[in-house]
């Protein structure tokens, strides 16, 4: 495959903590989609790794399950191979500002898109698939990833914020002293976010509740922009209520058919449970104040009830906010 030849790769955007691992992990259980192992990820300069990938098409039990960032991995699981962010690949084709940059208004330069479009394509023909798919956490990236493939797909899976705060601040990687000070990604927090953020005395819940505002509502600006038709959004507590029939309208956005393998991952490898309950037992009522006033617009823009908390009802289980039918 030339790299010219990438048939509209899919990216899977949201923000940590949000149900991406689960939701992009059971997609990538088809048998017609590519993706970064964590071998490559731990040598990104050879994608000729993904062959090993095929493994996982042989047997399930070589096939790795959800990776969650809040848990070990059990060491048999580490012998397994499975999707990964691979933020390493990306940083070698892209730089490090993939990783650490909102990227808004920002388009790849030719030496990074030939560099992402060749490895991707070496990619595809040593896993022997069609399509690649992706997972990236945090800003959706979707103006830079667009100016590098035009027929992208963009599935931005979206969780109550006060869940995901709830979760990100209970968790090591956010735990951090850099995360719970300041921004974990450059210029995406506009001057009215970081006065929000002052008046707040710029405490670490003020801080995860902006960056989860910015970082939904700069994905769907993103997605308005450069790919209305190519942008799909997924409710995660929609999708753990019905998750198989998630996985069929999902496949159907994607220009792909059904997927039994998908629906065995599933079901053979994941307990789904809504946790958002945790929120509302672990925030005291000043600090559900602050989550509803900094986040309560947000909420409702994207189908959410504030008071009381309930996610979004009826209707599509996967939305095209800007395709209208």
């Amino acid at each position: 495959m030339r790299a010219n030849d990438i048939d509209r790769p899919i990216f899977f955007v949201g923000m940590p903590r949000s149900g991406t691992t689960v939701i992009f992990q059971t997609f990538a259980a088809r048998p017609d989609v590519a993706w970064f192992s964590q071998l490559i990820e731990r040598v990104p300069r050879f994608p000729s790794l993904a062959v090993l990938s095929r493994l996982a098409d042989v047997s399930s039990s070589m096939r790795k399950s959800e990776s969650r960032s809040d848990q070990a991995r059990p060491w048999l699981e580490k012998l397994r191979v499975g999707p990964s962010e691979a933020y390493r690949v990306w940083e070698r084709c892209c730089g490090e500002k993939f990783r650490d940059d909102y990227l808004l208004g920002i388009q790849a330069t030719a030496e990074e898109r030939d560099r992402l479009r060749a490895t991707i394509s070496k990619v595809l023909r040593f896993q022997g698939k069609p399509r690649f798919a992706a997972k990236i956490t945090g800003p959706g990236r979707i103006g830079y990833l667009s100016s590098v493939f035009e027929d992208a797909r963009f599935v931005h899976v979206v969780r109550d914020g006060r869940a995901t705060v709830q979760s990100l601040m209970r968790v090591p990687f956010w735990r951090d002293k850099r995360r719970m000070d300041e921004p974990a990604w450059r210029n995406g927090l506009t001057q009215g976010d970081l006065a929000d953020w002052e008046a707040r005395g710029r405490s670490p819940l003020a801080l995860t509740a902006l960056q989860w505002r910015r970082v939904v509502e700069s994905t769907r600006d993103e997605a308005a922009r450069f790919g209305p038709d190519r942008y799909a959004e997924l409710c995660y507590e929609r999708f753990v209520a019905e998750p198989h029939q998630f996985l069929d309208e999902l496949a159907a956005v994607c220009g792909l058919p059904g997927s039994p393998e998908a629906h065995e991952f599933l079901e053979r490898r994941f307990e789904l449970r809504d946790m958002n309950f945790q929120w509302e037992d672990t925030f005291r009522s000043e600090e559900v104040k602050t989550l509803n006033d900094l986040m309560g617009s947000t909420l409702e823009r994207f189908g959410y009830d504030v008071d009381p908390p309930r996610p979004p009802a009826g209707g599509p289980r996967v939305t095209r906010p800007f395709v209208t039918t």
